[in-house]
């Protein structure tokens, strides 16, 4: 009981679920939809949905009102990890790889250590340090040897800036203590819908091919609700450093999810970079316990 309610656990099933987002994009692409449909959907129906639930539960309702007293750190929160990461990562893979946007996304990351060692004074243990090394090496030697990893410079561009909003958002959340929960969420959605509509609007506000719903639902569902709401979980009992050093291990899942779906085959150096990452996420996991 005690191990299910660890808030390493929450940010190793956050990184499991948003590990799914490269794939159900290229997904989305296949149908027709853009990547600005696509995020802007993708948010404003995890918005819609939720939104629909906290208003059918009384204690949920008026935790949403309550929570408007904090819409100033909502606001500030929702760029950094909604709209940054919606916006930039999911452009991100209309120009590059599933493998190579995931690695670079979360190697914008690690700069959270060092927020949180400096501001949150959160300890900067050698433990801690091992196992961000281990993981980035072995993500790195995924994105250095694997054959089918090819990207533009704009893809790695926005990869960069949509890792480094989350990182961002990581960080501002410990510190601001928002908290976790469903209202929570619809906060954070609703602001970033908000942020959204305008690279919509860039679009005409077509709406994506029917085809592509199922992907966008999927999107809305798994990555979008279930990752976030994981990750504020994990945020809420555990500490912003160790958050980060385990969801680094996405890559990892996304690269096996694209070898199952769309055959990207990892060499015997993927391998090993594969091997590294659980290294490292297991060093984090016992050292965190």
């Amino acid at each position: 009981m005690r191990l299910r309610l660890r808030p390493e656990l929450f940010a190793l099933l956050a990184a499991i679920a948003n590990a799914t987002i490269g794939s159900f994009n290229r997904f989305g692409f296949a149908e027709g939809a853009t990547h600005h449909q696509i995020a802007f959907f993708k948010c404003c129906g995890a918005f819609l949905l939720l939104l629909a639930l906290c208003l059918l539960q009384p204690e949920l309702r008026r935790q949403l009102v309550l929570l408007h007293s904090r819409a100033w750190n909502f606001a500030v929160l929702s760029f950094l990890g909604v709209f940054c990461l919606y916006f930039f990562e999911t452009w991100a893979f209309a120009e590059a790889s599933i493998p190579l946007v995931s690695f670079l996304t979360y190697a914008a990351g690690g700069g959270t250590l060092v927020l949180s060692s400096l501001i949150l004074k959160e300890k900067m243990t050698m433990a801690k340090l091992i196992a961000f090394c281990l993981i980035l090496a072995g993500v790195g030697l995924l994105y250095a040897y694997e054959g089918r990893i090819t990207g533009s410079r704009l893809g790695i561009v926005l990869a960069l800036l949509g890792g480094l909003g989350y990182a961002l958002f990581i960080f501002s959340a410990k510190l601001f203590s928002i908290g976790s929960g469903l209202p929570h969420l619809v906060w954070l959605f609703g602001f970033g819908s908000l942020y959204l509509l305008a690279p919509w609007a860039h679009d005409g506000f077509a709406l994506p091919p029917v085809s592509a719903i199922w992907p966008v639902v999927a999107l809305v569902i798994l990555p979008t609700i279930g990752g976030f709401w994981l990750t504020t979980k994990a945020i809420q009992g555990g500490s912003a450093g160790n958050v980060q050093v385990i969801e680094t291990s996405e890559p990892l899942f996304a690269s096996v999810m694209a070898f199952v779906l769309f055959g990207d085959r990892l060499n015997a150096v993927g391998l090993a970079g594969a091997a590294l990452i659980m290294a490292g996420l297991l060093c984090a996991l016992y050292k965190a316990s």
